[in-house]
Parts: structure tokens; C-alpha cells; sequence
């Protein structure tokens, strides 16, 4: 199973204030949090996950990203692109577990 979709972090969002000021980048927790809200409202429900290996290979600034999580019984891997000229670029991976 694959989810997709869009995260949008909001350049309005008054925690890029002191993240950092004048070149705001999206905090890892953020993006974390969002791979597991995605998969909260897709009904992936678990007490407790497990979080390994996110890896960030550029900053993320606040705005629109491609993602997909691939689901693999316990294992979810998720992927943050960046879109440009018709590519999607990777910019940050991990794993979660239940």
C-alpha cells in the first residue's frame, strides 16, 4: 500500500519567527509529525511507533512537498520531495515501525 500526497508548512506559521529568522526552514519534528498525522488519517493507527533513520539531505523551507509513505506490514517508508522542472528530488527519508 502507498499513501500520497502534499504537506504544506505554512510561511505565515509564526514558529518560522525564530526558525530561523530571515531564511525560515521547516523544524525535522514538523516533518516527522507530519508523516505521522498522514498516516493517522489514513487509519494506520498504532499505540506506539518507531522512528528510525530520517535523514534530511537539504533544509526544507516552508511551503508545498510531494510525499509517499510505502507501507510494508510494520515497516512504513517515507519519502519528502522537492518538485522541480518535472522531477521530484528527495529531500528528506526515514522509517516508522509500529
Amino acid at each position: 500500500m502507498n499513501i500520497k500526497g502534499t504537506f504544506y508548512f505554512d510561511p505565515s506559521d509564526k514558529i518560522y519567527a525564530d526558525h530561523f529568522p530571515g531564511k525560515p526552514v521547516v523544524p525535522g519534528s514538523l516533518v516527522i509529525h507530519a508523516f505521522l498525522k498522514a498516516l493517522q488519517e489514513e487509519e494506520v493507527n498504532n499505540v506506539l511507533y518507531i522512528i528510525e533513520n530520517f535523514r534530511f539531505r537539504e533544509f526544507v523551507s516552508p511551503g508545498e512537498y510531494p510525499f509517499n509513505i510505502e507501507i510494508d506490514y510494520n515497516k512504513m517508508k517515507c519519502r519528502l520531495f522537492q518538485s522541480s522542472s518535472d522531477m521530484l528530488k528527495p529531500v528528506a527519508t526515514g522509517i516508522i515501525r509500529k
